[in-house]
């Protein structure tokens, strides 16, 4: 697992996300379009004035299907990262996969299964989207 600092975003990384629109468009800025053609997980942090945290980390090789446990070993981390840098602070989960941005019921499942997770590790998820080439799009409403 890699992890890349945002490093001169081309937009305020100082403006907190207040609407799911918000938090779209921060994905499409932060996610390019190369980015988007594997199966990887992408998790943004944000504090609890919906400020992100300048960090952003990719897991690769999503499976098409989730596993829950894995899921909850993601949602572990999320929870420690959060409660050491951000206390009350939530996630944002974005699936990244090649092909269209049709909703696929593999996406669906990764949203429940993501959203389990969360609530059996205690995480806040303040999203969960689909990024691809195609766009961003949420996952879990």
């Amino acid at each position: 697992m890699k992890t890349i600092t945002c490093t001169a975003p081309d937009y305020d990384m100082s403006a907190p996300l207040k609407t799911d629109a918000d938090v779209l468009d921060r994905v499409g800025s932060c996610i390019d379009q190369q980015s988007r053609t594997g199966r990887s997980l992408w998790i943004m942090f944000v504090d609890p004035e919906g400020v992100q945290l300048p960090v952003l980390v990719p897991i690769d090789g999503a499976p098409e299907s989730p596993v829950l446990g894995d899921a909850r070993a993601v949602c572990r981390l999320i929870a420690q990262v959060l409660s050491d840098a951000a206390p009350g602070g939530s996630a944002l989960i974005s699936l990244t996969r090649s092909g269209s941005g049709n909703v696929r019921e593999s996406d669906r499942l990764w949203a429940s299964t993501l959203r389990e997770a969360a609530a059996d590790e205690g995480t806040t998820l303040r999203m969960v989207c689909l990024a691809t080439r195609d766009g961003i799009r949420q996952l879990d409403r």
